[in-house]
């Protein structure tokens, strides 16, 4: 069975791992950064998520879609409309129509493939489309070595579920607005082994007991000093910004896969 616990050493450094019994994984505590960083490079491209790594950014969520060649391809929206010069649905271009739309300053739709080779941090991974996961399995046959560092997420129970089942090796993900125990056991009971939530909800007991079933608990959105100390106070295991330096632009760190307080914290 796969568990995953936090560690606090004398120095308060915090991290999780993912393994079984006594051996594991270590991951690094969460700074994901949301689209990349689309202050500075239009959202879900590869500068945008280029330029999250190099705030300090150790994970990055990403929107896929599938265009109607079936390619899979980062987009958040059902349509192109907002994010591009052209329009209509994602899945009514095939993948040439899409990349040849400017997404901003010239930036190119990226497929999920071009993200894989670019950057090399985890990525929560958001399904926008069921039709998504077939392809997604079978890419990740072809790339094996980086299921360890790719988090499929989704709103919706059934698909967590059958991403749990079909992604042996992925840490899947169901994520909600609002924080509740019940999303936690629902979580555990469909596979998943990771909960992101909104603010709605949260406390320090629905982070304890989510780590006490072996559930990794992040929050979203964290783009506030607040809600950084917010969030740091609560103990969740990492969370979700538009702005991936915030973290040590007050203090914080991340060293060895553990949370680093600034003096006097």
């Amino acid at each position: 069975m796969r568990t995953l616990w936090w560690a606090r050493s004398t120095n308060d450094h915090r991290t999780w791992q993912i393994g079984t019994g006594t051996e594991g994984t270590t991951v690094e505590f969460i700074n994901c950064a949301q689209r990349g960083l689309r202050r500075a490079a239009p959202e879900n491209t590869i500068a945008s998520f280029e330029l999250a790594v190099e705030h300090g950014a150790n994970e990055i969520e990403l929107d896929l879609r599938l265009s109607r060649d079936g390619t899979i391809v980062v987009m958040h929206d059902a349509t192109v409309d907002r994010t591009t010069n052209g329009t209509g649905g994602v899945h009514e271009l095939t993948y040439d129509e899409l990349r040849a739309l400017d997404a901003g300053g010239g930036a190119r739709i990226p497929t999920f493939d071009e993200v894989l080779d670019a950057v090399d941090v985890r990525l929560q991974v958001h399904l926008k489309d069921p039709a998504v996961i077939e392809p997604l399995r079978t890419l990740l046959t072809r790339r094996r070595d980086d299921r360890e560092r790719i988090s499929p997420c989704s709103f919706d129970l059934g698909c967590v579920s059958v991403l749990a089942d079909q992604l042996p090796g992925c840490v899947v993900g169901l994520v909600r607005r609002t924080g509740r125990r019940d999303v936690v056991l629902d979580a555990e009971a469909h596979g998943a082994r990771r909960v992101v939530f909104g603010w709605t909800g949260m406390d320090a007991d629905l982070v304890a007991f989510a780590r006490d079933r072996g559930v990794h608990c992040s929050v979203w959105p964290v783009n506030t000093a607040e809600q950084l100390h917010d969030a740091v106070a609560l103990g969740v295991d990492g969370f979700t910004t538009d702005h991936p330096s915030l973290l040590f632009d007050h203090g914080y760190a991340v060293h060895d896969g553990a949370l680093v307080l600034p003096s006097g914290v």
